[in-house]
């Protein structure tokens, strides 16, 4: 069963569970969190605990962590879906908590990332990093500019799958994830960068839940929960789920 609350609603007590998403920051705010425009999602599988996308502000991110209780300094490795400021900004502070830090990466300016002391490392195919978890991509949203996208698999039910901003399509991101892994997606969670009704239609073929956040735009919001009410999730700035 999917629980679901936005954290500035509801004093969710902590118990273990198998996937935990927390919503670090997004472009609407929690109460008592700063959001703005990027994205940064943290995840908790098991014990292994995962940072995807960082922000455009390391303070903002550092604040909202603190907020929510999450230390970025325990971080596993993180996952950056693109090269655009409102992903990468916060990949400072992160460099300053977990120097060394393992980075997964679409094919681009990597260099930019070792310089704030992390590592890393280039994915040019869909690969699993950890049991259960994979890195999907990369997609090609332009030429030689590469987006990637993270998908963690719950038994019984399919992936979790991490967006950035879906320049090359949130759709074709969840079939490439649905055809690489071989599971079913079972929640899309991210940008999807103002997807035209077409490609919102093709994506609530494919996910059970979709939570359109970021640069997805109030039209696709609007549309996903007037048309696909069963399916959609809203989720913002301090939004936590446990599956």
């Amino acid at each position: 069963m999917l629980h679901y609350a936005n954290i500035w609603e509801i004093n969710i007590k902590y118990c273990e569970q198998m996937l935990k998403i927390s919503v670090l920051v997004d472009n609407e705010p929690g109460r008592g969190l700063f959001g703005e425009w990027g994205l940064s999602i943290y995840a908790e599988y098991g014990k292994t605990k995962i940072l995807f996308d960082a922000d455009t502000n390391p303070s903002v991110l550092d604040y909202n962590a603190g907020k929510l209780e999450i230390d970025l300094s325990k971080l596993d490795f993180a996952v950056l879906s693109h090269y655009h400021y409102d992903h990468t900004g916060g990949f400072k502070l992160v460099g300053e908590v977990a120097p060394s830090l393992t980075v997964y990466v679409p094919p681009g300016p990597g260099h930019e990332l070792e310089e704030l002391g992390l590592k890393p490392v280039v994915v040019e195919k869909t690969v699993e990093v950890f049991k259960g978890v994979y890195v999907i991509g990369p997609l090609e949203a332009w030429k030689d500019f590469y987006e990637i996208a993270l998908a963690i698999k719950l038994e019984g039910k399919g992936l979790v799958l991490l967006v950035g901003c879906s320049h090359p399509g949130v759709d074709k991101i969840a079939l490439k994830a649905q055809k690489d892994t071989g599971n079913r997606v079972y929640h899309v969670i991210g940008g999807f960068h103002g997807p035209s009704k077409e490609t919102l239609d093709k994506l609530a073929e494919i996910a059970t839940y979709i939570s359109a956040s970021h640069c997805s735009g109030n039209s696709a919001k609007n549309y996903l929960s007037r048309k696909y009410s069963e399916k959609y999730r809203e989720v913002r700035t301090g939004t936590i789920i446990e599956y």
